[in-house]
């Protein structure tokens, strides 16, 4: 596991509260922020509010929005001019935000998800994974505190919901 004492600044978005709060050098950060469903649009009645909107192993195929930000640490890395999302943070996934570890399963569950979420602002289609803050001015200084932190900057996301696959007998998982 990778040491995040040293040089390092770590917030915590949790899924369930929906929420994204920490320190990055002399900045503290408290704010509602949403992943998944299209929540974050700045169109309330397209949000999904069903179940798989909130489950972390819910891709984005067809019509189905994708569901919350996987657990596990993330590396940010601002970035000034993204095609779709102009400037955002990338979050790198650590390699506990692989796969689901469960006590109800022998082994680790691949989520299946990809490597591209992101703290971007809102829009038309809100997240499908990334962390949506609800308020603009805060998340660009979120932005700016993390382009200027001389140092590694980790968001840890806690408190997601998955559906768990069946295990059989000696671990298979199906």
């Amino acid at each position: 596991m990778t040491n995040f004492q040293s040089f390092t600044a770590t917030l915590t978005y949790d899924a369930a509260r929906e929420f994204l709060s920490g320190s990055i050098g002399a900045h503290t950060f408290h704010m509602k922020a949403y992943s998944g469903g299209g929540r974050g649009s700045t169109h309330p009645q397209k949000w999904d509010s069903s179940l798989r909107s909130y489950l972390a192993n819910t891709k984005k195929i067809g019509t189905q929005r994708g569901g919350s930000i996987p657990s596990g640490h993330y590396v940010c890395h601002y970035i000034l001019h993204h095609p779709r999302f102009h400037e955002c943070i990338w979050l790198e996934r650590c390699s506990d935000a692989i796969a689901i570890s469960s006590p109800f399963s022998s082994q680790l569950i691949p989520h299946m998800r990809g490597n591209d979420f992101f703290i971007h602002g809102r829009g038309e289609l809100g997240s499908d994974g990334c962390i949506v803050p609800q308020n603009h001015t805060v998340r660009l200084q979120l932005n700016k505190a993390i382009e200027h932190f001389h140092g590694t900057v980790y968001v840890h996301v806690v408190g997601t919901a998955y559906a768990l696959p069946a295990e059989r007998g000696g671990g298979i998982v199906v």
